[in-house]
C-alpha cells in the first residue's frame, strides 16, 4: 500500500493534517519507515501492530520509542485499545473476518462518534483478494468464519486455485472464490451496510485495490479534503487513473529489475566462494 502513500494517500492525510497514524501489516517494515518519518515531520505518532513482522522489532523500536508503538499481536487483540487515531491503514491478514471486525474495532474505540473517525485506507480489495479469503495463520480465525483452503495458487479470471503455480501458491488460499463473507472487499462492504455511521467510500482499482472510507460528516467540514476526494472521483472516470496506474507498473517493474540485478549478483558470488572453496581443497 505505500506505493500509494505519495500519488493518493499522502495528499488526503494532509488535508485532514493528520498525526497519528495506525499501520495495521508491517511485513518488512518498509511502510513503517516511510510512515515513521511522516509522524516525525509533523510530530504525531504511529501505532503499528503486526504479529510475525520480517524485522528486528527491538531495532525499530529503540530508534522510535519516542514515535512509535509497535503491537507485536493480532490486530483484533489490541484494536479496542489504540484511540484518537486520524489515519488508519488496513493492510494486515486479507481475509473477511479479519478485515470486517477490525473496522468495527476501529469505529467502536472512537465512539462510534463521526468526527472522530480516521481515514480509513483498505489495500488489497482488487484482485487477488477481494472476493476470496487468505489466511496467514488459519488457526486464527474461528471455524464458522473459515472457507476450505489450500496450499495452491491464484490465477487472474480463473476461480479454482491451480497446483504449482500462480500467485501465493505457498499460502492458505481459500478455495472458493466469492459468496458471503469470502474476500477484502466483501468485508468492507458489509461493514459498511452494518454500520450506523454514513460513509463515503472510494474503490481505486489499482494496485491490487484500495478503498478509502471517509464519513461523510467528516468530509462535509473539510473543503481541503473535499477537494481531495473530488479529484479521486475526477480520475475514477478518466484517463488520470490509468496514468497512475501505468506509473505503478513501471515503478513496480523497476523494483523488481533492482530484485533480480541483486539476486544475480549474490549468485555470482556464490559461485565464486565455491570456486574458491573448490580449490582450496584440491590444494589440502
Amino acid at each position: 500500500m505505500i506505493r500509494l502513500w505519495g500519488p493518493i494517500i499522502r495528499p488526503m492525510v494532509d488535508a485532514i493534517h493528520g498525526r497519528n497514524i495506525l499501520e495495521i501489516g508491517a511485513e518488512y517494515g518498509r511502510s513503517t519507515h516511510v510512515l515513521l518519518n511522516y509522524v516525525r515531520d509533523v510530530g504525531g505518532h504511529l501505532h503499528c501492530i503486526d504479529p510475525a513482522p520480517v524485522f528486528d522489532v527491538e531495532d525499530f523500536k529503540r530508534a522510535n520509542a519516542d514515535v512509535m508503538t509497535f503491537y507485536q499481536d493480532l490486530s483484533l487483540e489490541v484494536l479496542p485499545g489504540i484511540t484518537g487515531i486520524d489515519v488508519a491503514l488496513v493492510d494486515g491478514d486479507h481475509n473477511w473476518y479479519t478485515v470486517y471486525n477490525e473496522l468495527k474495532a476501529i469505529e467502536a474505540s472512537h465512539g462510534h462518534d463521526p468526527l472522530k473517525q480516521p481515514l480509513l485506507f483498505c489495500h488489497d480489495i482488487g484482485w487477488p483478494y477481494g472476493r476470496r479469503d487468505l489466511y496467514y495463520n488459519p488457526a486464527n480465525i474461528p471455524a464458522q468464519y473459515r472457507h476450505a483452503y489450500a496450499l495452491k495458487g491464484i490465477l487472474p479470471r480463473k476461480e479454482e486455485l491451480v497446483e504449482g503455480a500462480g500467485m501465493n501458491l505457498d499460502m492458505y488460499n481459500a478455495e472458493q472464490f466469492g459468496g458471503e463473507r469470502n474476500g477484502v472487499l466483501t468485508g468492507v462492504e458489509d461493514y459498511l451496510a452494518q454500520s450506523a455511521l454514513e460513509y463515503r467510500f472510494l474503490n481505486l482499482p489499482l494496485f491490487y485495490g484500495l478503498g478509502i472510507l471517509i464519513t461523510e460528516q467528516r468530509l462535509a467540514g473539510n473543503a481541503e479534503l473535499q477537494s481531495q476526494v473530488q479529484r479521486l472521483e475526477h480520475a475514477l472516470q478518466g484517463e488520470e487513473l490509468i496514468a497512475l496506474a501505468e506509473h505503478m507498473r513501471l515503478v513496480e517493474g523497476l523494483v523488481l529489475q533492482g530484485l533480480s540485478r541483486q539476486l544475480q549478483e549474490s549468485q555470482q558470488q556464490v559461485e565464486a566462494l565455491q570456486a574458491e572453496l573448490a580449490a582450496l581443497r584440491q590444494v589440502d
